[in-house]
């Protein structure tokens, strides 16, 4: 899977090497404000990077989807499917890069947006007010009541449901691709087949609900579990299909 991984990680490098760019365009712009005392610069540099941040995170999370329909579209993928790897291991390989991916950008967006903060406060107030802040935001974290179970929980969920997006953006492409295989409008019938999938995922989330009286506005064990099933039976059914239609 590791040889999957890296030749899915490689096909990426197109996207992270424009987002590095552009990143690293508006952390030079925000240090010369910095140094020449553009406020305007500065501040229009922070908010390029932070509206940056969610925009790009985004598509990356939905990129790996559009990698995989163009490679089915234009037959580039095909001879992926012959090697001697197991369907489970392809689409696996393909669904860990897309994790690796979103890390790697959110990654980086970090560490631009505390070299942002260091220096920031360094031109304000010097290396005192540096610490100063340091030990500030290190003791609302450990002694501010930060609930970090609540934290992880959250984060955990949004995983698990971005996890279940890739596997029905997988599904949808794979039964587009496979049904209209020569089509002009398998692209446009892969969008409308995952949001028909998605509705029915989101209408059996509310069903169970309402059967077990459960509230669907709180995160709780029982949440995870659905998605996580759903997730499986999506890749598994995505397995299948693959094995049988593009495996040949």
């Amino acid at each position: 899977m590791g040889k999957i991984i890296k030749y899915e990680w490689r096909k990426q490098r197109t996207a992270r090497l424009i987002i590095l760019f552009g990143l690293a365009v508006c952390l030079l712009a925000f240090l010369a404000g910095i140094i020449l005392k553009k406020d305007t610069t500065v501040a229009l540099s922070i908010g390029i990077m932070f509206a940056g941040a969610f925009l790009v995170i985004f598509y990356t999370g939905i990129e790996s989807l559009l990698v995989f329909n163009r490679d089915l579209r234009t037959k580039q993928s095909h001879m992926l499917w012959m090697i001697p790897k197991s369907v489970w291991e392809i689409l696996g390989g393909k669904f860990i890069a897309a994790i690796l991916q979103m890390f790697f950008v959110f990654a980086a967006f970090t560490v631009a947006g505390c070299i942002c903060f260091t220096v920031g406060m360094m031109k304000v107030g010097g290396i005192k007010m540096l610490f100063d802040a340091a030990k500030q935001l290190a003791d609302a974290i450990l002694l501010g009541g930060v609930d970090w179970k609540w934290f992880l929980i959250v984060m955990l969920f949004m995983f698990v449901a971005w996890a279940e997006i890739i596997m029905i953006g997988f599904l949808a492409i794979i039964i587009s691709r496979t049904l209209f295989l020569n089509s002009k409008f398998a692209g446009l019938f892969s969008v409308i087949l995952f949001f028909v999938i998605n509705w029915i995922v989101e209408k059996g989330y509310s069903l169970i609900c309402d059967l077990f009286h459960v509230s669907a506005l709180e995160i709780q064990i029982w949440d995870f579990v659905y998605y996580a099933v759903v997730g499986i039976v999506l890749f598994v059914v995505s397995g299948v299909l693959a094995d049988k239609k593009l495996s040949v």
